[in-house]
């Protein structure tokens, strides 16, 4: 049994929301730590690990690039993990081991339901792109050019993993063309209010949800502490999560 941890990586991107230059130097600050700790624990898992570089600047085709990879890894090896490269493993669980990557794996959310609680209203002026309230909005909007009633979670793909018989049943390269007119049919029809579509953009973790929940694709819910998210939600590590996603870049928070 073949596996691959894997994460994607460069400095050159395009200023993005997601790399401006706070996080562009604590990348850099932090970078051998955070390849240090991606490979201990792939060789706990007995498995290989692999950093790619890549010369592409846009941030959002970067995201694309790292789900093109896992079909392309799916050649050689039998079982793949993915890791944004700012994922921080810290424990000796072995994410192989607790699930059955027959399934796509991963941490979906309901962010509908936040915006809901602790909002209070669903139309705000202070909405991005990459707000996954926004990014759930759009897939359904998606979905219901399918005839298709979507439901209130989105993937979070920065802990990704699967077999090579889940990756098939994926088909994300191949169905790209599709995806892409339905996302444009979504925009044009203007299904949800401007102050919500007008940050609708293509984007993975749409894509990937969509295509789940449209061809019924097997996937498992990798829960929290395998996608432990540091975000103004969650700013504080937890010592049950076995995965440290930080999506503020406060990397100082693992390697203090």
């Amino acid at each position: 049994m073949k596996r691959i941890i894997y994460s994607i990586y460069t400095n050159k991107l395009d200023e993005h929301m997601s790399a401006n230059d706070y996080k562009r130097s604590q990348f850099e600050k932090y970078k051998s730590q955070i390849i240090e700790s991606q490979k201990h624990y792939a060789n706990i898992c007995k498995a290989d690990y692999n950093l790619f570089q890549t010369d592409i600047t846009d941030y959002d085709k970067v995201q694309f690039k790292k789900i093109l990879l896992l079909e392309e890894l799916s050649n050689d090896y039998d079982e793949i993990l993915y890791f944004d490269f700012d994922v921080v493993p810290q424990t000796n669980k072995i994410f192989f081991d607790e699930f059955d990557l027959n399934n796509i794996c991963a941490h979906s959310l309901n962010r509908v339901l936040v915006e809901k609680v602790i909002r209070k209203k669903l139309v705000r002026d202070d909405f991005d792109k990459m707000n996954m309230f926004i990014k759930t909005c759009c897939k359904c909007a998606m979905l219901l050019h399918d005839d298709i009633s979507g439901n209130e979670y989105i993937m979070n793909t920065g802990v990704l993993g699967a077999n090579k018989k889940a990756i098939s049943n994926l088909k994300f390269s191949e169905r790209m063309n599709v995806m892409s007119k339905k996302f444009n049919q979504a925009v044009e029809d203007n299904l949800y209010p401007e102050e919500i579509n007008k940050w609708w953009m293509p984007n993975n973790e749409v894509y990937m949800s969509y295509l789940l929940e449209r061809y019924n694709i097997p996937h498992t819910n990798i829960g929290m502490q395998w996608n432990f998210m540091l975000d103004g939600y969650s700013p504080k590590p937890s010592s049950a999560a076995h995965v440290l996603h930080h999506i503020r870049k406060e990397f100082e928070l693992s390697f203090a």
